[in-house]
Parts: structure tokens; sequence; C-alpha cells
């Protein structure tokens, strides 16, 4: 006898069976009432709400929104080497009261092995600037000069710090070609860019010579004293067609035999690395009258205290906006970006020049915003309510500074005696 003709065996199947069926039925039934109930439910609530809201009188609630402003506000300047090496154009001469001695170019060393192979052969090379100015001059006494020295970084070097580079011991390649490009897709012909090239064909071999370690240029003009000025594009203007760059033309020999050799004409662009212009830069006077200053091209910037921390507001206070207004002083240029920084902690010091900046930014809570009819607001929102809610957090004072969309030679003056200056807070407390 097998074991599912075992009678015993079949009564446990035939009850196991029962079971499962009698389990499925439980659970649809389950689910069949839940849904009942839940759509019983959205439709009693529905209803309800409908007929008969739920009224509040929100006049009880036990907040109430205040103000506070704030008017004793001081400040200082300081002065650091100017950070222009990330602005869109290239300075050599003398403007506006500002004196750019010359502009410096670095190439990068590992793109110059193909030229040391045996067939290939330099055709020609050229150095070449772009300028957005129409009117240069073919005899503009421009010298471009070559150092096999770093000389500069272009985000560690303090740029007034090398306006008085010797460059009698560099590689004197004299004085451009100009040409001008213009678009002629029209029956009028559009001015698009000067092109300023130089021939260095000369030094090829030391530009390929793998032992040369650094390809620095420099664009000065012959005289010191002379007072041209001109403005090249830089590394940052544009998306590398007008860069700096070194043009190289050249043939490879591509297969050979007895017979005949075939030979491929190239061309390589080799974009430059860094750029960066020096500056002579006056120092900052030691009394500005109670008045702050910001320049990016000066490296002005500057220290604003004003009287607020955790106590200045009632406990639990929420800000709905906490204002600096700012007057300026003499002008009302228009436009200029300023930036805010909370700094991490206040330093010890009588000094107001520097290399670097010493005053270390919080690296959080920053806000910035632009001049408009002759003052500036910027939020503190972020920064005082944070004073109010994390206990560790002290308000040791702000730092403004030049936002980096400024011109090198726009600076702004803001008057600290101004009565209108003032910070105004809206919040609310319990």
């Amino acid at each position: 006898m097998s074991l599912l003709q075992n009678p015993w065996i079949k009564l446990f199947l035939i009850s196991l069976q029962n079971k499962q069926t009698i389990t499925a039925n439980r659970l649809m039934y389950f689910t069949r009432l839940t849904s009942i109930i839940g759509l019983s439910s959205f439709v009693f609530i529905y209803l309800n709400c409908s007929v008969e809201p739920i009224q509040t009188d929100l006049s009880n609630i036990n907040q109430s929104i205040d103000t506070l402003t704030i008017n004793n506000i001081t400040g200082f300047t300081y002065q650091v080497s100017p950070e222009i090496s990330s602005y869109q154009k290239l300075y050599i001469g003398s403007k506006n009261n500002f004196s750019f001695p010359s502009s410096l170019l670095k190439f990068s060393s590992d793109v110059w092995d193909t030229f040391l192979d045996s067939s290939v052969t330099v055709d020609s090379a050229f150095f070449r600037v772009y300028s957005g100015d129409s009117l240069l001059n073919t005899d503009i006494n421009l010298n471009l000069h070559f150092s096999e020295d770093s000389v500069f970084s272009e985000l560690n070097s303090h740029v007034d710090q090398l306006d008085e580079l010797d460059f009698s011991m560099w590689t004197n390649l004299g004085f451009p070609k100009i040409h001008v490009v213009s678009d002629t897709s029209d029956t009028i012909s559009h001015f698009q860019e000067a092109v300023l090239s130089w021939e260095l064909s000369d030094i090829i071999n030391t530009l390929a010579d793998t032992m040369i370690s650094y390809r620095t240029f420099s664009l000065s003009f012959l005289d010191n004293s002379d007072s041209s000025f001109i403005e090249l594009y830089s590394r940052e203007y544009s998306s590398g067609s007008l860069d700096p760059k070194i043009e190289i033309y050249y043939r490879s020999i591509i297969s050979s035999n007895e017979e005949e050799s075939i030979i491929d004409t190239l061309t390589r662009i080799i974009y430059v690395g860094e750029d960066i212009s020096t500056i002579a830069n006056a120092q900052l006077i030691e009394s500005l009258e109670n008045s702050i200053l910001l320049s990016r091209g000066r490296g002005y910037r500057s220290i604003i205290n004003i009287p607020f921390d955790s106590l200045s507001l009632p406990q639990f206070s929420i800000i709905r906006y906490a204002n600096l207004l700012l007057y300026q002083s003499d002008d009302s240029l228009d436009n200029y970006s300023v930036r805010m920084e909370p700094l991490k902690q206040n330093i010890d010091t009588l000094g107001i020049h520097f290399d670097s900046d010493p005053y270390e930014n919080l690296n959080m809570h920053y806000s910035s915003a632009t001049t408009s009819s002759g003052k500036i607001q910027i939020s503190l929102k972020s920064h005082f309510q944070s004073i109010l809610m994390v206990d560790s957090l002290k308000n040791v004072g702000m730092k403004l500074y030049s936002s980096v969309t400024n011109s090198v030679f726009d600076s702004i003056k803001f008057d600290l005696d101004n009565e209108n200056n003032r910070v105004e807070i809206l919040y609310v407390s319990p």
C-alpha cells in the first residue's frame, strides 16, 4: 500500500486543504472589510469637515511680531595683495592711477615631446595673444620675454610683489606683428579682434627640451615710464579661441620606403596654463575719516562690527529678516557687487597691510548684494539666526570685500558716520 492510499494520510491532506481554503477566504474577507472601513472613515471625515469646519481663533496664539534697529555700526579697512589672477583681462601699462608693469604667462611642461621625434620637422611657431582694441598701433613697443624659470604661481603668488621683475636675463623676443580680424559675413566689415603674434622658431628647441620644467613668458612695455596701456584677453575670457597660445606648424613622416615618403602637415595648439597681471600697488593710507573702502584692484577689504549676540532678542525668536544698510560716501556707484563673510574669529593686530588675508572666514552664512541708489542692503538673517540657536557661535565681526565680477579699476566707499546706516531686524517671539 502506498502512502497516498493510507486513509490517515488522506484525511490529513484533506484537512490541510480545507484549512488553506478557509485561510484564503478569511484573508479576502479581511481585505474587503478594511477597504470598506477605510472608505467609510474617509466619507465620515469629509462630510463632518465640510459641514462643521474646525473653528480656531488665531488671535489667541501667544506670539508677537516686533522689530529691532541697531545703529552703532563700526568698522575699519585693511589691505591685502590684490587677487586679480582670475580676471578675464590681462593688463600692461598705466590707467586710472593703476600701474601694471607686466603680464606673466606660463605653459605646461608635458606637451612638448612630440617635437623631439626625429620624424617631425617644425616649420614655424607663434606666440599669440588677442585684444578687443581696434585702434592698436602697429608700432606698439610691447616686448615679449622668455624664461626657463617658474617665476609665479597663479594661485599663490602676490601680484604686487612681482612688479620689479628684472627681464634683462630673459630671452628678448622683440615686438609683435599685429593684424585685425574682421567679420565679413555681410556687406559691412565688423571688427572682431586684434591678434598680436611673435615668431618663436629661434627658441623651439628650447621649448621642446624635456629637461626644462617651466616655460614662462612676460609681456611688458619697453619703457616703463611710457603712459601706454593695453588690455589683452586672459585664459578666463573664452573657451579657447581667444586664449593666449602657442601655435606650432610642423611636418611628420607617417610612412616611408625607398621610393617615397608620405608626409602629413600638422598644427599643434598649446594653450596657456596660468596667467596674471602684476601690479605696482600703492599702500592704503592710515586714516580714512571713519569710512570703509572696498577695491579689488587695490586689495581693500573691511571689517564691520555690529553689537548683536544671543541676548539681543527674546529666547526662541525667529527672524523674518535682518538687513544691513550702509550708505555710500561721495559717489553713487551702482551695481558694485559686495560679498559679506562672517568671521570665524577676530585677530589681535594693529596692522592694516598684509600679503594674504589674516581674517579667516566662517565659511557659512555668507551673502552678497549690489549697490543701488547710493546704498547697499545685505542680508544677515542666516548668520544672526544661527547666533540665537547655537551657543558656540559668536558674532566676532563680518568681512566685506569686492566680488570678482567688479572691475579692477572700481572702488567704493561707505560713510560710517551716515545717520541712516542701520541693521533692521523683524522677528517673531513667543
